[in-house]
């Protein structure tokens, strides 16, 4: 067997960077949203949360964004909501609710005007 005139190396470059369709209200385990690990100035690469040093986004599971309180007409009952799909779905289930979020999101859009 001869010897090739080159040793031959090949690498593997792989660029993370923002996924618009991923959902902006999944919160990392870091306990901050999925956008904040992406910059803005940089094509949305990936940069981590500059205040905690998280550099990988790793999906917290089980995050209770809303709580809402829906009257079912047999009383009141609770469900646990992650996404704002959720809220809207359970208070679809009633005909009066109240929409709270432990984790300070905003729930403006689900109050009626």
């Amino acid at each position: 067997m001869s010897e090739s005139p080159y040793i031959e190396t090949r690498r593997v470059i792989i660029d993370k960077k923002y996924n618009p369709k991923y959902g902006d209200d999944k919160i990392c385990e870091c306990g901050h949203p999925y956008n904040s690990h992406f910059d803005a100035h940089k094509n949305m690469r990936v940069c981590g949360w500059r205040y905690c040093n998280c550099y990988e986004f790793k999906l917290k599971l089980n995050v209770i964004n809303y709580i809402v309180r829906v009257n079912e007409h047999v009383g009141y009952k609770t469900y646990e909501c992650e996404t704002k799909e959720q809220v809207i779905e359970a208070m679809g289930k009633g005909w009066q609710y109240e929409v709270n979020s432990p984790t300070g999101k905003s729930i403006e859009e689900f109050i009626p005007f």
